[in-house]
């Protein structure tokens, strides 16, 4: 699973890094809202109140597992949504019967970086239930080294690569 969403992100690589800099207005600077773009129904922003209206979750402990294995960081819990929820919300635009199997969600930050999952790892394995849009950590807000929201993939091994400081948009991305 985790080769395929390897080769899934190599595949996207060219148009996900020829982002402009219209696609990051405020490039750099914590988001106070985050916006799905992209292959849904109705596209949509969302603020923290508005994340708020949605069925909120926690993530119970959390550690920020780098790449090479080394924490670098922590929390006793983040406050927030399933990615999957605010998903259903606006609704994957789907085309046919296998469509959603090609869809690939990428979560942007406004400094340029960015994740992937694909459809199947969001709704047929455990990851997609603990992956989250959190606006609270330790029963805070969001301080400014996070930004007002961020994206964390509780059940990866290594929890910091697909933790998404200053989370600024959700794009679905329909593969060819």
């Amino acid at each position: 699973m985790k080769l395929r969403a390897f080769l899934l992100a190599l595949l996207l690589a060219p148009a996900l890094l020829s982002a402009s800099p219209a696609d990051h207005p405020e490039e750099g600077m914590p988001s106070s809202s985050v916006r799905i773009t992209g292959a849904v129904n109705a596209p949509a922003e969302f603020d923290v109140a508005a994340l708020k209206r949605l069925v909120q979750r926690n993530t119970g402990p959390v550690d920020v597992v780098c790449a090479s294995g080394a924490t670098v960081g922590s929390a006793q819990n983040f406050r927030g949504v399933r990615l999957t929820d605010v998903l259903d919300h606006v609704g994957i635009a789907v085309e046919g019967h296998k469509d959603a199997r090609r869809m690939v969600i990428v979560a942007r930050a406004t400094d340029g970086y960015f994740v992937t999952f694909s459809w199947n790892e969001l709704y047929n394995t455990a990851i997609g239930k603990d992956v989250l849009i959190a606006w609270e950590k330790d029963g805070k807000p969001l301080d400014v080294h996070d930004g007002q929201l961020l994206l964390i993939s509780g059940q990866d091994i290594k929890t910091g690569p697909r933790h998404v400081r200053w989370l600024d948009r959700i794009e679905v991305v329909r593969m060819q």
